[in-house]
């Protein structure tokens, strides 16, 4: 097996139902599969062009390189793809943000809750920070309740940077 190989089948996290690992350059299908549907884009902006999708993944890689966390491929146990989860900078402030997008196919089904949960659990666990940060469209209901179960806390609505502004959340270090 190749080193690229190795890292696909690496999972940073298990859940009882999911496996979240690193992107890898071979995943760009993945994205556009998930950021090309109109009922993702209608909270994150649109449908992604392929610009902003080659962005992402760059991204991704990096942080991983860097910090060790991003955002993360999110698959059923036996390899479906159902999305992307994990934690990474909020580059305007520094904070680390907690986001997951998955596939409509899979909402409602309590993989969001599932997937954020236990995220949290990992940024805690392996990371310094003090509190995260999580934020949604402020139409995004089924997102805000999601984050809301894992014990996180709205706050005032804030510009995140998109000029409007968004359901804002966080969430301080157990203990």
């Amino acid at each position: 097996m190749n080193g690229s190989g190795a890292v696909r089948d690496r999972p940073i996290l298990t859940t009882a139902r999911m496996t979240f690992r690193p992107f890898t350059r071979d995943d760009r299908s993945l994205l556009e599969e998930l950021h090309r549907d109109p009922e993702v884009g209608r909270y994150m902006g649109g449908v992604w062009p392929d610009e902003r999708i080659a962005e992402a993944l760059a991204a991704f890689i990096a942080e991983q390189a860097q910090f060790g966390h991003a955002k993360w491929v999110a698959n059923l146990h036996d390899g479906t793809f159902v999305g992307r989860a994990g934690i990474s900078l909020w580059e305007p402030t520094g904070e680390l943000e907690l986001g997951y997008v998955l596939k409509p196919h899979y909402w409602g089904q309590g993989l969001a809750t599932e997937a954020a949960r236990a995220i949290a659990d990992w940024a805690f666990a392996n990371t310094s920070v003090d509190h995260i940060i999580a934020f949604t469209d402020p139409q995004n209901f089924g997102s805000q309740r999601v984050l809301e179960r894992i014990g996180m806390k709205r706050l005032a609505d804030r510009d995140m940077g998109f000029e409007v502004l968004s359901a804002y959340f966080e969430m301080q270090r157990p203990g």
